[in-house]
């Protein structure tokens, strides 16, 4: 059996362009969705990291091809609606969650919110207000959720250009659809954003273990202070409640900073002690103050998500939010498809995105029944097996078996 390396890219094409694909073209177009998709992805994997690039790049190699111009992509692109994309996103993560072994056991879960910069005028239909960034306090927002175990899958998007930010209800959502996913949540990890009363009430009433930093206001750091005089630089648990009547109790985790310098200034990058607000029970308080950092630093790994999803970023300024959004999605997929592939195969971003390229191209020079009659399920199978067999192979060459 050969598993040829443009296979992929040919099957992704065909996935991406299928009924209820991710790009739908308007009614009697000049160009077909497969068209636009072979431009998209090009852009996606190629070092013309632009639509207006990729098409130049692509007309170049294939003179005789279709290949729309970048206005045209854009204006196909643009009449798409963000829901059916996140929907689709959805319905392929149902796909590759099927072919991964994740375990029936509970699995931790970081949250956050993905902000894009955004440096043009801040009214454009879509942009909103974001912590500040690369001399920007304006870009597009989304929340994340993401697996972080062994296999890391983003396994919820949520657009919030047109949603104001309700707390109860966006975690109420993710938690909802990760269920229908068939993940047993295991903890959630936050970041401090997420310290307020509705998103406490919302995991309470859910159930969920969850990790946050507690935001330090000024009555959290007057517990810190009567604690440092009561215990000195030494962790501890403290039961705690917000003001509201509605909220549950929890508890607020205290850490010493082994890297606190009592010679400088105490502010964000020299704190005493760090503190994380959690609902986990334990028993042992020196055990649990040592176990919670250590819980929480698996949160970085939807930051590392991040930079990967950067490797099949593309460039534009087209001031759509759709288009914007489609591309942010796209990047969540190719994320997903190598971290799944990397289940059977090892591979990096930068081969998968060279199989891309090269299924791309092929595509382009001729017409493949491969395209038509493969499914991703059964791509990652034939990589398994392939694998499989070559390490039975060497395993006989070996005298093992």
């Amino acid at each position: 059996m050969i598993v040829k390396q443009s296979d992929l890219g040919a099957i992704l094409i065909n996935k991406l362009c299928g009924k209820g694909g991710f790009i739908r073209v308007p009614g009697g177009a000049e160009y077909n969705a497969e068209d636009v998709i072979n431009v998209v992805l090009h852009a996606a994997t190629s070092s013309s990291n632009s639509i207006e690039s990729a098409v130049q790049d692509l007309q170049a190699t294939h003179p005789i091809s279709r290949i729309p111009c970048a206005d045209t992509v854009h204006t196909y692109v643009k009449e798409n609606d963000i829901d059916e994309m996140i929907s689709f996103f959805r319905k392929i993560n149902s796909e590759f969650i099927d072919m991964v072994d994740i375990s029936d056991s509970p699995q931790d879960i970081a949250i956050d919110f993905h902000n894009v910069p955004y440096y043009g005028d801040k009214n454009t239909k879509g942009v909103v207000g974001i912590q500040p960034k690369n001399g920007t306090s304006w870009g597009y927002s989304y929340l994340t959720a993401d697996l972080v175990g062994d296999c890391k899958l983003t396994l919820d998007i949520v657009n919030l250009t047109a949603l104001n930010k309700n707390y109860g209800t966006l975690i109420e959502g993710v938690i909802n659809r990760i269920n229908q996913l068939g993940i047993s949540i295991g903890k959630v990890l936050m970041d401090r954003e997420f310290f307020n009363l509705a998103s406490i009430i919302e995991l309470d009433l859910a159930n969920i273990n969850y990790v946050m930093p507690a935001k330090l206001d000024k009555r959290i750091k007057k517990i810190l202070h009567d604690f440092e005089m009561a215990e000195g630089m030494f962790p501890g648990v403290i039961k705690y409640k917000f003001r509201d009547e509605r909220s549950p109790e929890f508890y607020l985790v205290i850490v010493p900073n082994k890297n606190y310098n009592p010679l400088k200034r105490e502010g964000k990058d020299n704190k005493k002690f760090f503190v994380f607000a959690t609902n986990i029970k334990f028993d042992s308080v020196k055990k649990f103050t040592k176990k919670i950092p250590k819980e929480y630093r698996k949160r970085w790994n939807i930051e590392t998500g991040y930079r990967m999803k950067k490797v099949f970023k593309i460039r534009t300024c087209s001031k759509s939010f759709v288009a914007r959004s489609s591309f942010f999605i796209l990047q969540c997929i190719m994320h997903n498809c190598l971290n799944v592939l990397k289940q059977v195969v090892s591979i990096t971003a930068y081969m998968l995105k060279s199989a891309i390229c090269k299924g791309i191209h092929d595509s382009l020079h001729v017409e493949s029944d491969f395209i038509c009659n493969q499914s991703i399920f059964e791509f990652y199978n034939r990589v398994k097996y392939y694998n499989e067999d070559r390490d039975l192979e060497f395993r006989r060459c070996l005298g093992l078996v």
